[in-house]
């Protein structure tokens, strides 16, 4: 594969990358990401990992597991770049042929805002777990009730909100990325739902809503989207206007970052995957 590809390593006696179709797969579409973006972020995470490993063990155990990550035993942790690339390259191939229909499909996010809390949450893998699968549960009876069949695929994460950068003004709030086909009353269904009870309102000093579109169009970021599992920040403050703007989200650094890796290492992708549906092959 040399031959035909530029790869990247930290080790020079060790290479790893996806299979041959899939690289070919990444080659074809410049929106997926490549093996050295991927090489180069799991260095990033190792280099975090390991400057806090004093006086956590677990720190330095994932950073080994990342280290010890090969193409013929992939460590498949949801942290671990090289595993989900080669996961996203997979799915993509799959739902490639929908993805390019003439109804298309399109990406939502519903931000389950009664289910906010001020501190960290999910540290508690098992509540986690339990609280994840009963909003499954609760999206997919959702889905049905609307009449829809699937396939759909999607991704849970936490967002953290903060105001002014105040403690005391931090939420985090659960949130489901999905990618769906692109029909206005499957999704108007669904924003109704979360809007039942008051579901847009966090706080009156955060800009929010229970359901927003995906703005991209491109195919590989929609499904880029609904697959990324990774915990963002939003700030919100008051302009020289006095009125409430609200930031792009970024991902979380430092320690907030880690603690972010450990939780999404032990409950994997199985966890927080949702599907519904019969889903391509």
């Amino acid at each position: 594969m040399s031959n035909f590809f530029l790869f990247r390593t930290s080790n020079p006696g060790y290479i790893r990358h996806a299979s041959p179709e899939l690289e070919i797969l990444s080659k074809f579409h410049p929106g997926l990401i490549t093996q050295q973006e991927a090489d180069a972020e799991q260095q990033r995470l190792i280099y975090l990992l390991e400057n806090l490993k004093t006086g956590y063990p677990t720190y330095e155990a994932l950073a080994q597991k990342l280290k010890q990550c090969r193409n013929e035993a992939p460590c498949k942790s949801l942290v671990c770049p090289h595993c989900r690339r080669e996961r996203m390259l997979t799915l993509f191939a799959l739902w490639e042929p929908m993805l390019a229909a003439d109804e298309g499909y399109a990406g939502v996010t519903l931000f389950f805002n009664h289910d906010k809390q001020t501190r960290l949450p999910w540290q508690n893998t098992e509540v986690a777990s339990e609280y994840i699968h009963r909003t499954k549960q609760r999206v997919s009876r959702v889905l049905n009730r609307l009449g829809y069949s699937g396939p759909v695929i999607g991704t849970f994460s936490l967002a953290r909100y903060m105001f002014d950068e105040q403690e005391e003004s931090i939420f985090w709030v659960p949130q489901l990325c999905l990618l769906l086909p692109n029909d206005s009353g499957l999704i108007n269904g669904l924003k109704d739902h979360m809007s039942r009870g008051g579901g847009a309102y966090i706080d009156s000093r955060i800009i929010n809503i229970p359901l927003t579109r995906v703005r991209v169009k491109n195919s590989v970021r929609m499904l880029s989207c609904a697959l990324d599992s990774a915990w963002y920040s939003v700030e919100s403050e008051l302009n020289d206007e006095q009125v409430l703007v609200k930031s792009a989200p970024v991902l979380l650094k430092g320690k907030a970052l880690a603690k972010s890796l450990l939780v999404l290492d032990t409950l994997g992708p199985g966890v927080i995957s949702f599907t519904y549906g019969k889903q391509p092959k």
